[in-house]
């Protein structure tokens, strides 16, 4: 593992947080994280992307260690559950082939769901895992 791929796993995007004129980025993803039971120390933290009139930028941040990512990333979901979160996500730092390697494998899901609309289907180590047919080992 190279260097730049260490820094990237440290790393966490936050798509859906309303973008205001003198923000303090890490006071909103400190308030984001609460909701989440989680409290770490934030470094690095930064829109992404370029400004455009009605777009909302992601914010990338980065924390001290990768367990830390992965303690927020598991329990991203439950921020669904918030109504004034309801349309905020949370995901991985992904480089530019994983976010195509992922939105062509969340458009099979899509597929996938609407074939077989009784069956739960979800993504699970870059695979598309029926509810049923998945043990963790």
């Amino acid at each position: 593992m190279n260097s730049n791929e260490e820094d990237r796993s440290k790393d966490v995007v936050i798509f859906g947080v309303a973008e205001e004129q003198g923000e303090c980025l890490t006071s909103k993803v400190s308030q984001t994280l609460e909701h989440l039971e989680e409290k770490p120390d934030i470094t690095d933290c930064r829109r992404i992307g370029q400004r455009a009139t009605g777009k909302i930028r992601p914010i990338k941040f980065s924390v001290k260690n990768s367990d830390i990512v992965y303690q927020i990333l598991r329990k991203a979901k439950r921020l669904k559950d918030i109504d004034s979160y309801k349309t905020v996500y949370i995901s991985p730092n992904r480089t530019t082939e994983e976010r195509i390697s992922r939105r062509t494998l969340v458009n099979e899901l899509k597929i996938t769901r609407l074939e077989d609309p009784g069956s739960h289907f979800f993504i699970r180590k870059g695979e598309i895992v029926k509810a049923d047919d998945w043990h963790d080992c």
